[in-house]
């Protein structure tokens, strides 16, 4: 495990310089990567051939259908980007929603030729499915830390907000303003109408059911499925079309951003299996690190496995009983454990994550340009998050 663990950032190189030295396609430059790091971590060869099929299985089923109905609807009506303030607030709400890569491969349209927007929607978006509730990761959180979700609301969305505003500074230091004008029309409901409907899905699976039990709760979550999303987005695209337009329909553009998004689930699969997420985040389980302890824990596996959620619910369920040694046994102390998580959770969005080649591709950054740009970004943030709790946590 301790191996696999070292090789990870030479896995990480290896995709990088296999896309940029020998203009390999990302999803083969993944492919080949996983193979060699298999062997290398001691896997056998059906331990790694199942686990990245069962992760790109996962990631096409979750994602996949949404790529492909951003790419659409982009190519269909929406071929201008949102403006800078209508961005941040499109990343805001679809970070509300209950997938975070899922809405950013909706708002695709949104950030064409328009690199500084599409990166400050895409760590707008990761600050708030990480911290703001009703996003399924913040309630997971709160969930675990066993606080109501609406006490987390209190202290993650003011946080959320503080994040995303240093992800746009971040980004505004980094990325040139495009003269690309924003421009928002009815068109727009193609992936407003979508997006919406991920938040509807979000607030119906929390555990105190609001929109109801039983068949509506089947409804709400069923509606919101990729399937049914990626179907309304592209009807709804087409009405706007005002004609047929099968050449639109019929474009591949969106084929190696699939083919990645995929690749990415399987490679963070792989990782996942051998078992170094969690070793390495026990290491962080100190008492005397105090609410930088729920931080760690998270960041670790969120970075070593790709994978937002499971890094909440990992750090969540090894940091809660833990709690009274950190001196966070209290609602408030509850509460800002559960932001630390959260937090932690934004850090280190790379190549291992889905979200990560979307919100690179919206920008048309090379992988190793956004792993400077995305995946400090995300860094930036959660470490500001973490300095507001921690002055928090001196003054509550």
């Amino acid at each position: 495990m301790l191996l696999a663990s070292l090789l990870l950032p030479l896995a990480v190189i290896s995709i990088v310089l296999l896309v940029q030295r020998l203009h390999l396609p990302a999803f083969l430059a993944i492919m080949a990567t996983v193979v060699v790091y298999g062997i290398a971590a001691d896997m056998t060869f059906m331990s790694v051939g199942k686990a990245f099929g069962l992760g790109f299985t996962a990631a096409i089923e979750q994602v996949g259908l949404l790529v492909v109905a951003g790419a659409l609807v982009a190519s269909l009506v929406l071929r201008e980007p949102l403006g800078t303030g209508t961005s941040a607030a499109a990343g805001a709400l679809a970070g509300l929603g209950a997938s975070a890569a899922g809405g950013l491969a909706l708002l695709q349209p949104a950030g064409q030729d328009a690199p500084r927007r599409a990166l400050g929607l895409a760590l707008t978006l990761l600050a708030f499915a990480a911290l703001a509730t009703p996003s399924p990761l913040a309630v997971a959180a709160a969930s675990v830390m066993k606080i109501p979700p609406r006490s987390l609301a209190v202290v993650g969305l003011p946080l959320a907000v503080i994040a995303a505003l240093l992800g746009w500074w971040f980004v505004s230091r980094q990325v040139p303003a495009s003269k690309t004008p924003g421009r928002g029309s009815w068109a727009w409901l193609a992936v407003a109408i979508p997006i919406a409907l991920l938040i509807l899905q979000a607030v119906a699976q929390m555990p105190s059911e609001p929109l109801g039990k039983g068949g509506a709760r089947e409804f709400y979550i069923g509606i919101s499925k990729p399937l049914m999303l990626a179907a309304i987005a592209i009807t709804v695209g087409v009405l706007f079309a005002g004609r047929w337009q099968p050449s639109a329909l019929a474009g591949r553009g969106w084929a190696p951003l699939l083919l990645a998004v995929g690749a990415a689930g399987g490679l963070s699969r792989v990782f996942d299996e051998t078992g170094m997420a969690e070793l390495l985040a026990e290491y962080a389980l100190h008492p005397r690190y105090g609410i930088l302890t729920p931080f760690l824990a998270a960041a670790i596996v969120k970075t070593m496995q790709g994978n937002s959620l499971t890094a909440i619910l990992t750090a969540s369920g090894m940091v809660e009983p833990m709690l009274p040694a950190l001196g966070l046994d209290s609602t408030m102390g509850r509460t800002l454990a559960a932001a630390a998580v959260g937090a932690g959770s934004m850090a280190i969005c790379h190549l291992n994550d889905p979200f990560f080649w979307i919100a690179a591709s919206m920008a048309r950054l090379s992988p190793g340009r956004a792993l400077y740009v995305i995946s400090l970004g995300s860094v930036v943030m959660a470490v500001g998050a973490l300095v507001v709790l921690a002055a928090l946590r001196q003054f509550l």
